[in-house]
């Protein structure tokens, strides 16, 4: 039985963490995305993207895997250019929801940092979505909720 669910976000892969971004349709979940991955590319360091705008989810022993779906595997878009091609991977761990929110809270509460998805306790990182806060801010938040991650490759957690 497939227990595959296709869900509207894109998802990349920075050094061995897997991100999957949320948001609806506008929010900059591609931008911040490509933002990221050029970052780590810069830096000298492993970065690829998953699927963009859609991604296939399954849960799998230990944890949540995302996979490319066939037809947009290795292609993101870029508004003002269009589709562009990137570094890929079919599949990856998830080990990071991050979330294109609607305010900046200046203090989140710890329980929105987790965040279940098809069975499976997730490390979250709300971000305020695109033209609420500047792409570089967005950028410190995703890069402080990765260097909280637990460094236990096994941090998945079926719930």
């Amino acid at each position: 039985m497939d227990t595959r669910i296709n869900i509207h976000a894109t998802g990349i892969v920075l050094d061995a963490a897997g991100l999957v971004i949320r948001g609806p349709s506008g929010a900059g979940k591609s931008l911040l995305a490509l933002s990221l991955l050029t970052l780590w590319e810069d830096l000298g360091r492993p970065a690829a993207l998953v699927g963009d705008d859609r991604l296939d989810i399954a849960p799998e022993e230990g944890g949540l895997l995302m996979l490319a779906p066939p037809r947009i595997a290795g292609l993101i878009e870029l508004r003002g250019r269009g589709i562009v091609a990137r570094p890929w991977r079919q599949s990856a761990p998830v080990d990071l929801i991050v979330d294109l929110v609607d305010a900046l809270d200046r203090m989140p509460e710890e329980t929105e940092q987790s965040v279940t998805v098809a069975g499976v306790k997730l490390s979250r990182c709300p971000v305020p979505r695109n033209g609420l806060v500047e792409l570089g801010h967005q950028m410190l938040l995703v890069r402080e909720a990765l260097r909280l991650l637990p460094a236990d490759p096994l941090r998945q957690k079926t719930t």
